[in-house]
């Protein structure tokens, strides 16, 4: 019972350092300690029984860990939370087992790989920008929808002169996805209904690009989510990039990106 108890706490211990870990390279904050600790037992719990039970339980556990700490933040944070903490969890536990294979002593392996995670979190606390600034866009128009990498380009100063909201850029394979008849040109009297052109200046030129209005638009930063107003203007076909090019003044003033 000593035995089953201290491999409990062991492994208790490594999802308890793996789980910040996790979230931590998916851009989301540190878990509640209530939260962390209910994680952190389940992660126990799932090792012990493997030992004597088909490994259904811990094949759960880590989603369920995961949902756990991080549920508050949305489905699609949790999504990529999983990886980040399999991954951490992964590494912490392949150092162990190489402790171990070495001949030194489980707890010297266990406090090992737990110092490694927390090794690895603070680091990731260091470079910040590096990290932790994983961010997304959504835009609906109608019934439709697109999910967009998004990259925030100081660069982007464009701003609608008649509304004077800021004007996200995105590739124009994404506004296929919103209007399946979209042209790579247009002309000015046969633009579709709700775009209207931009004039858009930049170093290497200028010219004219089609711009709407979305119905909505969500921007994702650090794991939360964010709604906002502005236009989108569709980039020409020199724009070879699968990322939404988000404009500094179309971030919340409470958006955090650190």
């Amino acid at each position: 019972m000593v035995h089953g108890e201290l491999y409990f706490l062991c492994n208790a211990a490594l999802c308890a350092c793996a789980l910040p870990l996790g979230g931590k390279l998916a851009g989301l904050p540190a878990p509640a300690g209530g939260r962390l600790t209910a994680s952190a037992a389940l992660g126990g719990v799932a090792a012990l029984s493997a030992l004597a039970l088909p490994p259904i339980l811990p094949f759960f556990s880590l989603p369920a860990g995961v949902w756990l700490c991080f549920g508050s933040r949305g489905l699609q944070a949790c999504v990529r939370c999983l990886f980040t903490t399999l991954g951490a969890t992964l590494l912490s536990g392949g150092a162990v087992s190489c402790l171990l294979s070495s001949g030194a002593a489980p707890l010297l392996a266990v406090f090992s790989g737990m110092a490694l995670s927390l090794l690895l979190y603070m680091l990731s606390t260091l470079l910040p920008a590096t990290l932790c600034e994983v961010r997304q866009v959504e835009l609906f128009v109608g019934g439709s929808s697109v999910l967009l990498p998004a990259m925030l380009d100081s660069g982007n100063m464009l701003r609608d002169p008649i509304t004077a909201r800021p004007v996200l850029v995105i590739p124009r394979k994404a506004a296929r996805v919103l209007f399946p008849d979209f042209q790579d040109r247009w002309e000015t009297e046969n633009l579709p209904s709700g775009f209207r052109l931009l004039s858009v200046r930049t170093a290497a030129g200028g010219g004219l690009l089609p711009m709407f209005h979305p119905d909505g638009c969500r921007l994702y930063i650090n794991g939360r989510t964010y709604s906002t107003e502005l236009n989108v203007v569709v980039a020409d076909c020199q724009y070879r990039g699968v990322q939404a090019l988000v404009p500094m003044a179309a971030l919340p003033a409470d958006a955090s990106l650190k």
